[in-house]
């Protein structure tokens, strides 16, 4: 039995590159390269995710405007990073069927980042306060998650 209210997810492929705002590339360059960052020599595509999960949980989706620069190819994603990207997805939506659309997938991811990036970098660069706040509330999700 289907629910006339269920979406129908188109069938699409996912794109070549992660993108980012390009305004929004040095707040990246600046985390992975400042020696006091906790990301200091991070991987992109690493940084990526992980302000796609804070955006996720702190920022909400916002849409890229403006200029884009391709962050990564989507191929350098580990199988255990696409399924981060794909399990967000699932969570927004509650439909298992969007990863059909793995254009909308990606997007999804995009968006969370496109928020996450500006918030983790006030984290790590604002008072020393602020990232000691965020080290406390990535320990409380670590452990909510156990």
């Amino acid at each position: 039995m289907t629910d006339s209210s269920q979406v129908e997810y188109e069938e699409t492929e996912a794109p070549r590159d992660v993108a980012i705002e390009r305004s929004k590339r040095e707040l990246y360059e600046e985390l992975r390269t400042t020696e006091s960052s906790p990301f200091y020599e991070v991987e992109l595509r690493e940084i990526f995710l992980f302000a796609m999960g804070y955006g996720r949980e702190k920022g909400g989706r916002v849409e890229l405007d403006g200029d884009l620069h391709y962050l990564f190819g989507r191929d350098s994603l580990a199988d255990e990073q696409e399924w981060i990207i794909q399990s967000v997805a699932v969570k927004e939506t509650r439909d298992p069927d969007i990863l059909r659309d793995e254009k909308l997938v990606y997007t999804i991811a995009q968006e969370y980042a496109n928020s996450g990036i500006e918030k983790l970098h006030g984290k790590v660069f604002g008072p020393d306060e602020a990232l000691n706040e965020l080290t406390s509330e990535l320990k409380s999700l670590h452990e909510a998650e156990e």
